[in-house]
């Protein structure tokens, strides 16, 4: 299984991104290995940036993505593609492969924050 974390960083103890959209990197975690691909975040100041990083997620096949805040784009991409989102804004990113092993990271339900979801999207 695959997962994407976004980071401020390009290894195991970079914190997640505050973020979605502003991470420097976006890391995919091959869970069998602990193999990490990075993507850096070239489109920082480009508007199509958060329909590109979600498609490297959907590229790599991640069954989860975790991060921090997620914007409307981004969120109904990933949504609408079954690929889970936790928040993890501020832990490392080892940290939150261990939390995501324990199943201890909150679900991000919608990309507003709150706990309801405003559509027809997977959990």
């Amino acid at each position: 299984m695959n997962i994407a974390i976004a980071a401020d960083g390009e290894n195991l103890s970079s914190k997640v991104s505050g973020k979605f959209e502003k991470c420097l990197y976006l890391l995919i975690i091959d869970m069998n290995d602990l193999n990490i691909t990075v993507i850096k975040n070239d489109e920082l100041f480009q508007d199509s940036y958060p329909k590109n990083l979600a498609d490297d997620i959907l590229q790599y096949d991640c069954e989860v993505l975790i991060t921090g805040d997620i914007e409307k784009a981004a969120f109904d991409i990933l949504a609408d593609a079954g690929v889970t989102r936790f928040l993890g804004a501020d832990y490392s990113v080892e940290k939150v492969l261990e939390l995501v092993e324990k199943r201890s990271l909150k679900l991000i339900r919608s990309y507003d924050g709150t706990d309801s979801c405003g559509g027809n999207h997977h959990h």
